[in-house]
């Protein structure tokens, strides 16, 4: 170790919440420099990071965020965000308050100043459990990564390094909930229960339609509408307002693929969904987090041989379950990526208690690929 680098460990670290234009372009690009040499990271777009945090974003009419920055000396060795959603408190009557964003060096006092700064600021909120890697809430990215190392991350999935795992827990978190994320192969045949059920949907007049991309904002609320009634009784579950689907969907807007964005419907009302991307993160790595032109150009070059999706939702409403319903947006799933010319999927995330679902992308041919850990505090 050189004498410079062990006098840089010497020195304390300090922890200061973002106050200034400057201290959020700091936060935003610490990751740059932690993941610099990993071939596997995909920087995030650093135009849709600042409008995830901006107070423009609709999550902040029943939210409040506080950044953190970890410093030694003048050099940034980590950050974090501390993160009270007013509406998990309804949802759930739990006062649990949420880290998110979280990137650090491999180091533990690091670790232990950011976290310490985030608890505090809970406390003070009122919160009396402190849960993450939560960013901003289970409608956006979640859990740590600690299985699955070595595979890129698909598409608006966490990634991290191995060690967070280590440092999390020597700071006195536990691991409350299991996230997994499923590979399947998309040339298998489907089984044949599969398919009889999908055609049992069918005759009973259900019928599977793809988004209408042209009428976007209505189509979002439709989604919404479904997915906060299907999912509703789902751990860690919070209800979507009509402002954060027009928000979500005019981010996802360039990424829909209205082969993959489907709604079923029983005598024209909708009944169900399922909500598909292409894996775009193989195009997205080359941008480097910026959409200067030359990198769209390589981004639009790539995008051509893009041959992976991911699933990231299917809902029936109660109503409508055991019908077959499941199946039929299954196959068209299926179908919709393969006439994309995908080869795989995966079908993230899914809960590791939710056995109805294990169960049916197993029968599938799905394996489990990756595991995301949701740790927890007391304060």
């Amino acid at each position: 170790m050189s004498s410079s680098r062990a006098f840089l460990q010497m020195r304390e670290v300090t922890v200061e919440a973002v106050e200034t234009k400057a201290g959020l372009r700091a936060f935003l690009r610490f990751p740059e420099r932690l993941y610099r040499y990993d071939p596997l990271w995909v920087a995030p777009l650093l135009r849709d990071q600042r409008a995830l945090l901006s107070p423009t974003n609709p999550f902040f009419a029943h939210a409040e965020i506080r950044l953190f920055l970890a410093q030694r000396g003048q050099e940034i060795v980590g950050r974090v965000a501390a993160i009270v959603d007013q509406m998990h408190i309804e949802r759930w009557g739990e006062r649990a308050g949420f880290f998110g964003f979280f990137e650090s060096l491999p180091e533990k006092e690091v670790v232990s100043a950011l976290l310490e700064a985030a608890r505090a600021w809970l406390h003070g909120m009122g919160m009396t459990v402190i849960r993450g890697p939560v960013s901003l809430s289970t409608n956006h990215e979640c859990g740590l990564l600690v299985e699955g190392f070595g595979q890129p991350p698909r598409l608006l999935m966490p990634y991290n390094p191995p060690y967070y795992a280590s440092l999390l827990e020597g700071v006195g978190f536990i691991g409350v909930k299991d996230l997994l994320s499923y590979d399947l192969d998309l040339s298998q045949a489907l089984p044949e229960r599969l398919s009889v059920l999908a055609r049992t949907a069918e005759v009973k007049g259900v019928r599977v339609r793809g988004f209408n991309l042209k009428a976007l904002r209505e189509e979002a609320q439709v989604m919404r509408a479904l997915y906060n009634s299907s999912w509703q009784q789902n751990w860690g579950f919070v209800p979507m307002s009509e402002a954060e689907a027009a928000f979500m969907a005019a981010r996802l807007r360039p990424l829909l693929a209205s082969e993959l964005a489907l709604v079923a419907e029983w005598r024209a009302l909708p009944v169900g969904f399922a909500l598909s991307l292409p894996d775009y993160n193989p195009a997205l790595r080359l941008l480097r987090g910026r959409t200067t032109p030359w990198g769209m150009l390589r981004f639009l070059w790539q995008r051509r041989s893009l041959n992976e999706m991911r699933v990231l939702a299917l809902g029936i409403l109660p109503g409508y379950r055991r019908r077959g319903i499941d199946a039929l947006l299954i196959r068209e799933t299926v179908e919709g990526g393969r006439q994309r010319g995908y080869r795989r999927a995966e079908l993230s995330w899914i809960l590791e208690e939710n056995t109805v679902m294990r169960r049916t992308v197993e029968q599938l041919g799905g394996k489990v690929a990756k595991r995301y850990r949701l740790y927890e505090a007391s304060l």
